[in-house]
């Protein structure tokens, strides 16, 4: 198909030394939407009304061939030689908006776009056509750069495989590659009626991850508006139209809720017109790089997301942001401030301040809009939330009233955690557990006022210290107290009279007897039966060390944290018992079994008894730990009294109030025993104690000591 030229005029390209490689592949380089972009944008300036782009991939799935075409005015051999040949040939633009005749303002400014293919690909061919005279060019950027680097001194000229020349358009036929024969027939078809028309096949690519169709469609209309917004320029991709649900997802609010909103600025170049719209998501699912305002010029993106404007600290709701700004006459300055590559815009511009200011005010109204709207979004979301916890946690009961308060509580925090369904069912099911109980209800509020004016990164540690603080331990005074002040008063009388058997049923039902980090853990009776199990197989050598016959044979008390990412093994000893070697080794080869059976789980081991032999001491293993029954009763029992004493003294109790007197009835005498002794340390509590009634069946108290 080569034929010989009919002018005189050969057709080169001419390129100053190095452009090649810095405008085309280090600009572009492995960056296929925008290379795209840029022959899209091409298409508009050549007056297209259809774009059509292909992509092929091999059987395996990695990217062939790239091709786009359209059904603009096509170049003649004279507009390839003195313009579309010449390496940054600025295109023509209308002085003043009375020259354009409603002709579209170009896209391109720089004449380099030609350039971007050579970004992903090593062969580019182009087949040009107008009025119905085809020009067809290859080429091959190995041989480009080679022309370049000639001499670094002069201007570069590169001749291109000139495949045809003027020829008509029904003799247009491919000899290689192969696939192209079949683009060409597409080619054609789509400009039957104009008759004019360019196609730029890119192959060779050096892409090797396949360009995802949902995402390029997605990425075109997002660096357009035109492609959208203008019925005479329609795009489309694998064969299917662009269209509006390819590239916006589901609003939750939208400003103006239609359409778009204008707003004259006044420059220092004299008024000036900016258009825009704002969405924010519903969905959750939303990437903070699509999210921000993207300022365009003319139809094509000029500043690219994820950009505010420069205002910041508002993450938690800008975040959810879609913002299209149309300032078309920043594109119009005597100066360039649009980047090459067209995804940031020189804000330092003196021309550009008032847009900035303006466009930093936009935004924050914007967001204060959305937390608005938030606000009484997540009431309702709130309500729902709460409902839902409180139907699967029959535990815990509220009045009508209760749950209004509550939602009412809590929904002047929700809306900061912007659409984290998770961090708000973790702060429901926090201040649900702690509503239960209203003598606290005082704390709760003064940490919540704290709570309010935390930053979302310092939520969790907010409610982990809601927890910590009001209620631990199911967040519930009566049961806590109770529950937690018998548990101790048992098993003081355990360690005086030595029943060990009753000690491993105690550390079951109450693992924070022992230390308050083991809180979460849980009694895991089926880690116990995997233990028993391999130490009862007789057809393999039993694991475990026997206990000689003259020591006494310790409990086990197996634990697991949620998903049992932690084990614990405790291993029990009476209080008058001394643990030597046996007992250490015997724990030691349950954490090295259960180890090897849970390689994911972190396992520990603890050895309580009444001491511990000093060489143990010594030499013990970093998994295991070691503790003695008197210090667990003193630090447990001290622990305890401490936050006993701040609950009470906190919430400011009457004495004949019926939730303490129930608290003192659970707890039997031990607690109001408890009660009288921290009177003594707290003389805030005095008068309570003296107001309470005594326990049913228990003797009266000796006030006079308190």
């Amino acid at each position: 198909m080569n034929q010989p030229t009919s002018s005189s005029q050969p057709l080169t390209l001419r390129f100053a030394h190095n452009v090649i490689e810095h405008l085309g592949l280090k600009l572009y380089q492995n960056k296929p939407t925008n290379v795209l972009a840029e022959l899209v944008s091409n298409s508009w300036d050549a007056s297209a009304s259809q774009v059509f782009i292909q992509l092929e991939n091999s059987d395996a799935g990695s990217p062939t061939a790239i091709s786009v075409f359209d059904d603009g005015r096509g170049m003649s051999k004279a507009d390839l030689v003195n313009n579309y040949l010449v390496v940054g040939q600025p295109k023509p633009r209308p002085p003043t908006a009375d020259d354009r005749n409603n002709d579209r303002y170009p896209m391109g400014r720089k004449g380099i776009g030609k350039l971007a293919p050579f970004g992903i690909a090593r062969i580019v061919h182009v087949i040009t056509i107008q009025n119905d005279i085809a020009m067809w060019l290859r080429f091959d950027y190995d041989a480009m750069l080679a022309a370049e680097n000639l001499d670094a001194s002069a201007t570069a000229i590169y001749a291109p495989d000139v495949l045809a020349d003027e020829i008509p358009v029904d003799q247009l036929s491919a000899d290689e590659p192969s696939g192209m024969q079949g683009v060409i027939d597409k080619f054609r078809s789509a400009i039957s009626l104009s008759k004019s028309g360019t196609l730029i096949y890119a192959t060779a690519l050096t892409l090797r991850k396949q360009i995802s169709t949902v995402q390029l469609r997605e990425s075109l209309g997002r660096r357009f508006t035109v492609t959208l917004a203008r019925p005479d320029f329609k795009v489309h991709v694998n064969g299917g139209a662009l269209a509006e649900t390819d590239v916006f997802p589901e609003w939750e609010l939208r400003i103006p809720e239609q359409g778009i909103s204008e707003h004259t600025l006044n420059t220092p170049m004299g008024p000036r017109l900016v258009k825009f719209w704002v969405g924010f998501v519903k969905s959750a699912a939303w990437s903070q790089e699509e999210a921000g305002v993207g300022v365009y010029a003319h139809g094509k993106i000029a500043q690219d997301r994820p950009f505010f404007f420069g205002v910041k600290g508002r993450e938690i709701f800008s975040r959810y942001m879609y913002a299209v700004v149309e300032a078309d006459w920043i594109d119009e300055l005597q100066q360039d401030t649009i980047s090459t590559d067209r995804t940031s815009v020189n804000w330092e511009d003196s021309d550009l301040q008032t847009l900035h200011t303006w466009g930093a005010q936009s935004v924050v109204a914007w967001i204060n809009a959305y937390e608005q709207k938030r606000k009484e979004t997540s009431r309702l979301e709130d309500i729902t939330l709460v409902e839902g916890f409180l139907d699967k946690t029959p535990d815990i009961k509220l009045r009508p009233t209760d749950k209004s308060h509550l939602v009412e509580l809590i929904s002047d925090v929700t809306p900061r955690l912007g659409k984290d369904q998770d961090a708000k069912i973790r702060l429901i099911e926090a201040a649900a557990k702690a509503w239960v109980h209203e003598p606290a209800r005082k704390l709760i509020k003064e940490l919540w006022t704290q709570v309010t004016t935390f930053e979302p990164s310092a939520f969790v540690s907010s409610v982990n210290r809601l927890s910590d603080e009001l209620v631990p331990e199911s967040l519930s005074l009566a049961v806590a107290f109770s529950l937690r002040v018998f548990a101790l008063t048992q098993l003081h009388g355990h360690i005086l009279k030595g029943q060990e058997t009753q000690l491993q049923k105690l550390i079951e039902s109450f693992p924070w007897i022992l230390n308050t980090r083991y809180e979460r853990y849980v009694y895991r009776k089926a880690l116990a039966s995997i233990v028993k199990d391999e130490a009862t197989l007789i057809d393999k050598r039993n694991p475990f060390p026997a206990i000689p016959a003259d020591r006494t044979m310790p409990d086990f008390v197996f634990f697991g944290s949620p998903e049992d990412r932690e084990i614990l093994i405790v291993e029990l000893k009476g209080p008058a018992d001394t643990a030597q070697h046996e007992e250490y080794q015997q724990l030691h080869s349950y954490v090295l079994y259960l180890s090897s059976r849970f390689p994911s789980s972190n396992v520990s081991g603890l050895l309580v008894s009444g001491d511990h032999a000093p060489y143990l001491m010594r030499n013990r293993s970093e998994a295991i730990d070691f503790a003695k029954w008197s210090d667990v009763l003193l630090h447990s029992r001290r622990g305890h009294m401490d936050l006993l004493t701040a609950l009470l003294v906190g919430t400011d109790p009457f004495g004949d109030d019926a939730r303490i007197q129930q608290v003192c009835e659970l707890g039997g005498q031990a607690v109001r025993d408890f009660l009288t002794q921290m009177s003594a340390r707290e003389p805030q509590l005095r008068d309570l104690v003296n107001r309470l009634r005594a326990v049913p069946g228990s003797p009266a108290p000796d006030n006079d000591g308190a």
